[in-house]
């Protein structure tokens, strides 16, 4: 029965390591995904206009072009944007368009994109490439022009092997719906988590489609954090009463996206290492226990010309006998159950060979270890000394 204890916590431990070093292999690689923006001191922060105090579009429009303007100036400001929907925020609004001069799609079959609204000084602020193209004039940022700006996966799932740029198409977020010509074409950003693919979205100029809800992007020379205090007094100055909300980093942002994994990472990992001890003290105390039954049998065995390495092999060969079974059904155990979390796991084969050639090797060093201290006292035991005792 002690046999059988060791050999499941063995074969308990082998499959919590295993799924934890699979999440945490997770981890490490979407860690590695390019968020598609620079998200490195950059401040964010939410406004939204009270609808009664701003209700048209020329005063929202105004306003956010102000309170850019300001902030732009203050010391240590390198860059200013607004958006509505920021990355890695979360899902903004999406819509189906059409494309002009192609025929209508099917049913159920229609295209759609994500939308938002930003100004020039958001791709700049983040960094986010200009693929081919151009950005927004000055002219464009001032009254409805009717144009948009596309990512790149819009461009490569719309029009493959073509170019983009001049095409019109009709994106059904206004009324009434008119056509805007595609005048660039930027990197893809995720608006989600880095595990997500990145979906179509078409930035249209803020005077397109005028929003009371905006995120300011500014990014700074040092730490962004600083910038809080002197930026709030610059929007209070505007509207002493104006709320802002959400004011964290980018890198806050990306870190949120990767919190689901950090914790089910963490959490696997600490039930992993609890395992692991409870593995390596039952195989310690089981060596320990048998050694101290088998005393005059050691001493027997010593007396009649076994030398101490004998003794050892024979202790250590019986905890490495109780490991080897406990790794073969936990490993059993964890290519069938390690099917269950693929879906957590990102860039990940849940038979990852990495992963289970190191649990096997760390659990068996541990288990090795544990049986060669009893075994090491085992082959220093005094043969008279034991014979007497018994």
């Amino acid at each position: 029965m002690r046999h059988a204890f060791v050999i499941a916590e063995i074969a308990l431990a082998v499959v919590l390591l295993i799924g934890a070093g699979l999440m945490l292999r997770s981890f490490a690689s979407m860690r590695q995904v390019d968020p598609g923006f620079d998200p490195t001191n950059v401040l964010t922060m939410r406004m939204q206009l009270p609808r009664a105090k701003y209700p048209d579009d020329p005063a929202r429009i105004r306003f956010f072009r102000e309170v850019t303007a300001r902030v732009a100036t203050l010391p240590g400001v390198q860059s200013v944007g607004a958006i509505s929907y920021l990355p890695m925020a979360g899902l903004g609004a999406g819509t189906n368009f059409t494309i002009e001069g192609e025929p209508p799609p099917a049913p159920g079959q229609d295209k759609s994109t994500a939308v938002t609204v930003c100004d020039n000084g958001f791709f700049r602020t983040l960094r986010i490439p200009l693929v081919r193209g151009r950005f927004f004039t000055e002219e464009e940022m001032e009254e409805k022009r009717n144009v948009v700006i596309v990512n790149d996966a819009f461009a490569q799932q719309y029009f493959p092997n073509q170019d983009p740029i001049g095409k019109r198409v009709t994106i059904n977020m206004t009324s009434p719906n008119v056509p805007t010509e595609i005048i660039g074409v930027v990197g893809n950003t995720h608006a989600v988590d880095l595990a997500s693919p990145a979906k179509p979205l078409s930035y249209w100029p803020h005077p397109q489609l005028t929003y009371n809800l905006m995120t300011l992007t500014v990014r700074s020379a040092g730490s962004p954090l600083g910038l809080v205090q002197p930026i709030e007094a610059q929007i209070h100055a505007m509207d002493k009463d104006q709320p802002v909300s959400e004011v964290r980093t980018m890198e806050q942002w990306v870190a949120k996206s990767l919190a689901q994994i950090r914790f089910s990472s963490s959490l696997l990992m600490a039930f992993a290492a609890l395992a692991l001890v409870l593995a390596a003290v039952g195989i310690y105390g089981v060596m320990s226990y048998a050694v101290s039954q088998r005393t005059s049998e050691i001493g027997v065995r010593l007396a009649v010309g076994a030398e101490g390495k004998d003794i050892l092999r024979m202790i250590v060969w019986d905890g490495a006998r109780l490991a080897a079974i406990g790794l073969t059904i936990g490993l059993v155990l964890a290519i069938a159950l390690s099917r269950t979390i693929q879906s957590l796991l990102f860039q990940t084969a849940s038979a990852d060979p990495l992963t289970f050639a190191a649990v096997v090797t760390v659990l068996g060093a541990f288990a090795l270890v544990a049986s060669y201290l009893p075994a090491r006292r085992a082959a220093r035991v005094d043969p008279l000394l034991a014979l007497r005792a018994q």
